[in-house]
């Protein structure tokens, strides 16, 4: 127990004051109306309830830090029936029961429920930003993470854990397109499905090794996008053609230091136009990463080196710009980390048919929703929408 408990209650009073969704919501659509959209499983005798206003529900129930379908039921409980009201649910919604919500969440559109909320956070993103100028817009390259995860506590005996494929946004950790896959291996596959759809102009695509594949090199370019791709020992010839490079040679164009989390980092970024014949469709520059970390509780000092290549010339990106890229992807791997220590989703129980994936869907929600609205620590989000939950209808466009 902390020793004063100021601090946490100055946090559950404070109110923020949103720099988005804009000030006239009025301009987006409401999201129950969204996933009114969603084919509805269930049949019509049945229904009892609006399926968007339901699954709005269970957004706010995670909003304010459920992680369980019974957490999910308790909050629309306790709910005020007036707030109940005023996302389209009648006041007898109090009485749901966790199974009804269970097999409703077990039978949705996993795909067209990704894609609502993917549409979503882009039209909420684009609301909110700030107009550049015609000059800003042509230098800005907007980076976009494409990595898995999987659900590990959704692993059944007769079935493996789901594993989701997701493009995340570098600014804000906004997911704005997510793909089911059978297991890590089936991500190459996944991966061409997860972009359509999606316009990449300007769009900088950043993947680990295992997306270092010459078919979804071509199908960016094709699409108008650019790419930044790691590569390892997966790719032995073109690993074998980096590592041979003069790069003592080169100089350095990118020096950067980060202390946080105990640990000193410093990296230095090189980076060299390719010469002719590397074996990697529209291969521009190649890019090499020293990166040396001390550990300042040990002083234990490791160096890597990382290799990458892109399509992206001089004259479109800077080395600043390339060095912030590579660096941006690991905000998908901070996203992750917050889904298993906040929301504790590899210790969900849940497995029942596409319910652990439309609770991945609400968690990405939550969290690209308070980090557009300003929130830095997701934790104190979910303590303050658990003390305010009027507040939280400000993320769903409902109310100024």
């Amino acid at each position: 127990m902390p020793s004063s408990p100021i601090d946490v209650l100055v946090r559950h009073r404070e109110r923020i004051t949103p720099s988005g969704p804009p000030a006239e919501p009025s301009q987006l659509p409401a999201l129950a109306e969204l996933l009114d959209q969603l084919p509805d499983p269930r049949t019509r005798r049945g229904r009892r309830y609006r399926l968007g206003p339901l699954l709005v529900a269970c957004l706010l129930a995670v909003l304010a830090g459920a992680t369980s379908l019974a957490a999910v039921i308790r909050y629309i409980a306790g709910c005020d029936p007036a707030l109940l009201t005023r996302i389209g649910l009648p006041a007898t919604a109090t009485r749901l029961a966790a199974t009804t919500l269970g097999r409703l969440l077990s039978r949705l559109d996993g795909d067209a429920l990704d894609a609502v909320a993917g549409r979503y956070l882009t039209l909420v993103a684009t609301a909110s930003d700030s107009p550049a100028s015609p000059q800003q817009a042509r230098r800005k390259l907007a980076g976009l993470a494409v990595d898995g995860k999987t659900l590990r506590g959704s692993r059944t005996t007769d079935a493996g854990a789901v594993h989701l494929l997701s493009a995340t946004l570098h600014d804000h950790q906004l997911v704005v397109a997510q793909r089911q896959a059978g297991a890590t291996s089936n991500e190459i596959t996944a991966f061409a499905p997860l972009l359509e759809g999606l316009d990449l102009t300007g769009t900088v695509i950043t993947a680990d090794a295992l997306h270092t594949q010459h078919e979804h090199a071509r199908h960016i370019v094709a699409a108008g996008g650019h790419y930044i791709f790691i590569v390892k020992a997966n790719q032995p010839t073109l690993h074998r053609h980096l590592k041979d490079l003069p790069w003592r040679d080169v100089p350095l164009n990118d020096r950067t230091t980060r202390t946080a989390h105990g640990r000193r980092e410093i990296r230095r970024l090189k980076i060299c136009t390719v010469r002719p014949g590397l074996p990697f469709p529209h291969a521009a520059q190649a890019i090499q990463v020293k990166r040396r970390r001390t550990n300042r509780a040990t002083g234990t000092t490791t160096i890597a080196t990382i290799y990458a290549i892109t399509d992206l010339n001089p004259h479109q990106a800077t080395p600043a710009q390339i060095a912030s890229l590579i660096r941006g992807h690991w905000s998908v791997e901070a996203l992750h980390h917050i889904r298993d220590a906040t929301y504790r989703e590899d210790h969900s129980t849940i497995r029942t048919g596409t319910a652990p994936r439309a609770m991945a869907t609400f968690r990405n929600l939550a969290i690209g929703l308070t980090r557009l609205i300003g929130w830095d620590n997701i934790a104190a989000a979910i303590d303050h929408y658990r003390a305010h939950p009027n507040d939280s209808l400000q993320l769903i466009c409902l109310t100024n």
